[in-house]
């Protein structure tokens, strides 16, 4: 005999019983790792709705691994219009992480565009010629399974203390690179940490390394990423900057590709008047733009390694790249941020994720600044402040004074200065990393 989906009933017990063993190992380990929280209230509120559905199934393969992505059921069994503030402030902070957890490959791609971009930059400046890099590295849907794992058992499946800045900073931290110089070929290998060895260099004892475990098994086995990701709303980066403006903007007119600091009050340090005086050399020496990039000089071996990572937001502008930007200093909009705070003032070369500023993206520093107290507000009430840092969605740039920005706009327009009343900014932030109490004529 046959169910309604052609299932025999020998084949359905079985599932049921793989069900059953699955459940108590999910029961064992949740007991283990601290299972606690929203997961637990929520579930307990709708337990009427789960016993409907079939409550051993459901737990295991569905229930459970939605704990993993968002630890919130309404979510995906209709209580979008629950009443209660508690579940609808997890409904919010479980779209965030689960769309975190989404684009994590995109992410991960990005930080590592970012290492080799400094690789290739060290190379250079130590006078290296670079002709070919390759590139060895792969990404794995079981990767991305095992980070969720982990992230959930370091955060103890507590959706109130899952942050998208730390499961960005968990994804760069576990990654480590190797590199070597044949000749003119440079050859970088990017590996990920093992996860049992992760999980003991985050301190996991027995307990927790078996909660995480169990959720890769269940994850692993349900599908449930690939069946809800959707849900989640992945993002595609626009690689080729802020294309959508048609307004007003000025370009340099020098193609100097040498950072001159005579300028900076107080170059040891990092204050918001030299970023101002950073971000306006770049326009006056007319940088371009490329994705990816933080104030280097693209070489013709970087720019090939751009095209390959990125054949649509790259390649599909390569010719006017290669006319007006190659052999230029480029950068996207954050990484014109983040190539101040990574000069070096001594060797006058950016190097990659030094002097405590983050590789974030133009998004995630807006939310970090914010979320480390950083003075911000609309723009309507920016105070007159040169090196303050402007923000939409997706998109970054630096007050210099006066009603005027320099933003690394999109790769058709390089850094560029516009008027802030033009370009549709919603926030000013001031940059945690550095200072904004020297003025000119102080020392730091």
């Amino acid at each position: 005999m046959a169910n309604h989906n052609g299932r025999s009933v020998g084949q359905t017990a079985a599932d049921l019983a793989r069900t059953a063993k699955a459940l108590a190992n999910v029961i064992k380990a949740a007991g283990a790792g601290g299972l606690k929280g929203a997961a637990i209230a929520a579930a307990k509120e709708y337990a009427p709705e789960l016993v409907k559905l079939a409550v051993c199934v459901l737990i295991v393969l569905i229930v459970v691994p939605m704990v993993v992505i968002s630890a919130l059921p309404n979510i995906f069994f209709g209580f979008d219009t629950s009443k209660s503030p508690s579940i609808r402030q997890m409904s919010s902070q479980a779209q965030s992480i689960g769309a975190e957890y989404v684009n994590l490959e995109q992410f991960e791609n990005t930080e590592i565009d970012a290492i080799i971009t400094g690789i290739v930059s060290e190379y250079t400046e130590a006078g290296e010629n670079v002709e070919e890099i390759i590139l060895d590295s792969d990404f794995s849907a079981d990767d991305l399974l095992w980070f969720v794992a982990i992230n959930s058992v370091a955060s103890k499946q507590d959706l109130s203390k899952m942050r998208s800045d730390e499961i960005r900073e968990r994804s760069a931290a576990r990654l480590s690179y190797r590199e070597e110089l044949r000749g003119t070929r440079l050859y970088i290998w990017i590996s990920k940490l093992d996860p049992e060895y992760w999980m003991t260099q985050l301190g996991f004892d027995e307990d927790a390394k078996l909660w995480a475990r169990t959720l890769h098994e269940t994850l692993l086995e349900s599908g449930a990423l690939e069946k809800y990701a959707e849900r989640y709303g992945g993002t595609e980066l626009s690689y080729s900057g802020d294309t959508g403006y048609h307004g007003a903007y000025e370009r340099g007119s020098g193609c100097d590709v040498d950072i001159d600091i005579s300028g900076f009050i107080s170059p040891e340090t990092k204050n918001s008047h030299d970023l101002a005086a950073y971000v306006i050399q770049a326009w006056e020496n007319n940088w371009g733009y490329v994705w990816g990039t933080f104030g280097t000089v693209l070489t013709p071996s970087l720019f090939e390694y751009k095209l390959e990572q990125y054949p649509k937001g790259v390649g599909n502008y390569e010719d006017f790249i290669r006319d007006h930007w190659l052999n230029h200093r480029t950068a996207d909009c954050i990484g014109l941020i983040k190539g101040y705070g990574w000069l070096d003032a001594e060797s006058l070369t950016i190097q990659y994720g030094t002097n405590g500023m983050p590789d974030y993206g133009a998004n995630q520093m807006h939310a970090a600044a914010i979320s480390s107290g950083a003075e911000h507000g609309a723009i309507a009430d920016m105070p007159e402040i040169p090196g303050l840092c402007l923000w939409k969605d997706g998109h970054a740039g630096v007050y210099i004074g006066n009603g005027y920005a320099i933003e690394a706009m999109g790769t058709k327009h390089g850094v560029v200065r516009t008027a802030i009343s033009d370009r549709g900014w919603e926030e000013w932030y001031m940059l945690p990393y550095i200072s904004y109490d020297l003025l000119p004529g102080e020392e730091g």
